[in-house]
């Protein structure tokens, strides 16, 4: 027959429950808190690796294919796009291709790219933006049509109606011609400030922190977000490099996938994944 227990021991048993639901609770804290629901870069690099994408070190609507790029080790800049130089470029863009990509959380970046989605521009009020959080509504890939364009060049009269200017352009060193990219076209985007706090949006707020065309849609969402309907790339697959036409990286005597392991390198050196 046991004895009954003094009151010290069911002291000492008290505490061991109590000690035991902390660390339960600490246990279910430090579990919870490391399944975030935003991709760190080392997941995105992953994510589009695996779908043959690099994604560049900041979204923008310019950087669509058909994009002259220059790409080196202090950077990527947009130049100008075969349009400029009198390609008819619809008639080599094929657009909206849904890439195998599933997106299971949020992405986050800089308040400053938004700023770079074409229509879109900062209010007065803009610098109370630290950061975006961007949930995926409608996404595709958009191509340029490299065989299409070289059976275009076999006429002599398009091949004459290029510019000369341009073409010396595009055989400068580190000049790459983007011949795919994935495009995000519907986003919700929600604001953080330089505390970390959700901005809650409301029209006055709105326009003290971003400026839009007429052409851009958006909506403020009942939650305080925003969702903008305008497209703006994240990602592009095998650039190309030029010399005076437009050969596929990989030729003999050119380094393979040299553009996108660059753009590969300053999304690391944007986004340090530990």
């Amino acid at each position: 027959m046991a004895l009954p227990k003094t009151s010290w021991e069911i002291r000492i048993d008290s505490f061991k429950c109590v000690l035991y639901l902390l660390v339960c609770l600490i246990f279910v804290t430090l579990v919870s808190c490391n399944k975030s629901d935003v991709y760190t870069p080392d997941e995105l690099l992953k994510l589009f690796k695996k779908a043959g994408f690099t994604p560049l070190p900041f979204p923008d609507s310019k950087y669509r294919p058909g994009s002259i790029i220059s790409v080196d080790e202090n950077g990527i800049r947009w130049v100008d796009d075969l349009q400029a130089c009198r390609y008819p470029m619809s008639e080599f863009e094929e657009p909206s291709y849904i890439p195998n990509i599933t997106f299971e959380k949020a992405w986050e970046f800089k308040g400053s790219a938004l700023i770079d989605f074409k229509g879109v521009s900062a209010g007065p009020n803009f610098d109370k933006i630290s950061k975006i959080r961007m949930e995926i509504k409608d996404h595709g890939a958009d191509a340029f049509r490299t065989i299409k364009l070289k059976v275009w060049e076999e006429d002599p009269y398009n091949r004459n109606s290029v510019s000369q200017a341009c073409m010396d352009e595009l055989k400068k060193p580190n000049r790459y011609l983007i011949s795919e990219a994935f495009r995000v076209s519907k986003g919700k985007y929600t604001f953080y400030d330089k505390f970390g706090a959700s901005i809650k949006l409301e029209t006055p707020i709105l326009k003290s922190l971003l400026q839009f065309k007429p052409d851009v849609k958006y909506e403020i969402t009942s939650d305080g977000s925003i969702v903008i309907e305008q497209p703006a790339y994240f990602a592009v697959r095998k650039a190309q490099r030029i010399e005076g036409g437009f050969e596929l990286l990989g030729k003999a005597g050119i380094e393979p996938e040299f553009a996108d392991s660059k753009i590969e390198q300053l999304f690391i050196k944007t986004h340090p994944i530990k």
